[in-house]
């Protein structure tokens, strides 16, 4: 693909990427998104600052409904122009670099001091529109592969993202399997300070393996607030659970 035509697709992929919905959703939910970190619970009881803008944020600062509606913008800020690309330009990669660059900008938005997100609903976004059936077969191998055989909350959340690469060579498509390798890379960048913590605390032991199925989506803060607080508009300290999600 020449520079001339690949130049204005990652600006147009970039630029709607960093429209940062986590911060839409945040206000109209009367929350604070990307003020501070928040405090993410694991599993065991121990924290961690979370400081990205993103779906997790939402989730966990004003409730489930908030960062569910949070996650369908983000992954469709990415589907619909990876589509539209797709569907209406012959370049063979011309939707993936669309694809890649909405991820850039998500993790890294221009209209906020590229302080976002850190790119999984984008990328899944992305993947639900250039081979919409890794999605299930990937998050339920990885989903399986993190809690059955390492029993962690983390790996459960992301090795179903590093499956897309193997899916897309399966299937006979390298130029997809590099987006997936790219796309992973980016997460990767943009979870060092969240992998850092974590580690860290699993090191000391504070982070508790997850034993079923149950405390695996207990672990989600789409399904559970912190500790300290119920879902918005509830005082019950019960409502608020032992896990947060530090991914998206």
């Amino acid at each position: 693909m020449r520079l001339r035509r690949t130049v204005p697709l990652a600006s147009f992929g970039y630029l709607i990427g960093s429209v940062s919905f986590a911060r839409l959703v945040s206000r109209r939910a009367g929350g604070s998104a990307g003020a501070a970190p928040i405090s993410v619970n694991l599993p065991g009881g121990a924290a961690m600052d979370y400081t990205g803008v993103s779906a997790t944020s939402v989730a966990v600062e004003s409730g489930p409904r908030w960062g569910i509606i949070t996650g369908v913008l983000d992954t469709a800020k990415a589907f619909l122009p990876t589509l539209l690309a797709k569907k209406l330009l012959k370049g063979r990669t011309d939707h993936l670099v669309v694809a890649t660059a909405v991820i850039v900008g998500h993790n890294y938005p221009l209209y906020h001091r590229f302080k976002g997100g850190r790119g999984q609903t984008a990328f899944y976004g992305g993947v639900m529109a250039i081979d919409w059936r890794a999605i299930p077969v990937t998050t339920a191998a990885g989903t399986v592969l993190g809690l059955s055989v390492m029993k962690d909350m983390l790996a459960a959340y992301t090795i179903g993202m590093w499956l897309t690469v193997p899916w897309f060579l399966w299937r006979r498509k390298p130029a997809e399997a590099v987006y997936a390798l790219a796309a992973n890379g980016l997460f990767l960048v943009a979870m060092i300070p969240e992998t850092k913590a974590y580690l860290e605390k699993r090191r000391k032991g504070e982070v508790a393996k997850l034993s079923s199925w149950r405390e695996f989506l207990r672990s989600y803060p789409a399904m559970r607030r912190g500790e300290s607080a119920g879902p918005a508009g509830s005082d019950d300290p019960a409502d608020g659970a032992a896990g947060g999600k530090p991914a998206r």
